[in-house]
């Protein structure tokens, strides 16, 4: 059953307490400790609140408009899409990122550049078409590094159904405002070992599809007792003054065929 929604008395008691929460949080420096401290953990609690309701109506808005579906190649048993594309990052921007820096859960921002002139942003997808809720767009201006990459952790229970028998598929919407390659690269980690495998990011058939790799898992000596997690890294080549902006970011499996 659906919540029922606030009547008129409750709006306008709600619009009183948003605006006393206004008040407060300008406030804030010249309250009493005292008094911050009774309304800290009360405002940290709304926020999470508010937080979850946001990521929930910015995915029940999304597939209401039709938009959303990840493309599916044929006979395909899983499909996801990372949440830097799905929900809100917080925070939104990261100035100056370093080696290591963390975006959600399982996303990870990886360079050895020395100086601090990468940005990160998410951005709102409101314009059509918009394959997903959110896009992410990297910076970088002065680069002096090796490399720059994206690390993305499969959700356990995919990387431990990985099998031989199994094509792995990576699809991006990608904005380059210089040409550039970009590759991807399949880590599997089993026990003390990684296997790595990688492709690059080839163009799709039409203007408007997404660039694909492909992993074919036949060639890979995958042992499932031993099957700890599994990674992608995107790599992102020459990335010195440039700026990417990807829109969507899919992986998707399905069985290789039989030879």
């Amino acid at each position: 059953m659906a919540p029922r929604l606030p009547g008129l008395i409750e709006s306008l008691r709600s619009r009183l307490a948003a605006r006393q929460w206004e008040r407060a949080a300008q406030a804030g420096g010249t309250l009493d400790p005292a008094t911050l401290a009774q309304l800290g953990p009360r405002a940290r609690q709304m926020a999470e609140t508010a937080r979850r309701l946001s990521e929930a109506a910015d995915r029940v808005l999304l597939s209401s408009d039709g938009g959303g579906a990840i493309d599916r190649p044929s006979m395909c048993d899983w499909a996801w899409r990372p949440t830097p594309w799905t929900s809100r990052m917080l925070p939104a921007a990261i100035v100056g990122a370093t080696g290591g820096t963390t975006l959600t859960q399982g996303v990870r921002l990886f360079h050895d550049c020395p100086l601090s002139e990468i940005t990160l942003r998410q951005l709102r997808m409101t314009q059509a078409p918009a394959h997903a809720p959110f896009a992410l767009s990297l910076d970088a201006l002065g680069f002096e590094g090796s490399f720059l990459s994206l690390a993305i952790d499969l959700p356990e229970e995919a990387a431990l159904a990985l099998r031989r028998s199994h094509i792995l598929g990576v699809a991006a919407r990608l904005h380059l405002e210089r040409p550039g390659e970009v590759f991807v690269r399949l880590n599997i980690r089993q026990g003390p070992n990684t296997d790595q495998m990688v492709s690059e990011l080839q163009p799709g058939d039409t203007p408007d599809a997404p660039a694909i790799a492909e992993f074919d898992l036949g060639f890979d000596e995958i042992n499932p007792a031993k099957l700890e997690a599994a990674w992608i890294d995107l790599i992102l080549e020459r990335p010195e003054m440039n700026r990417v902006r990807i829109d969507d970011l899919t992986l998707t499996r399905r069985p290789r065929a039989d030879i």
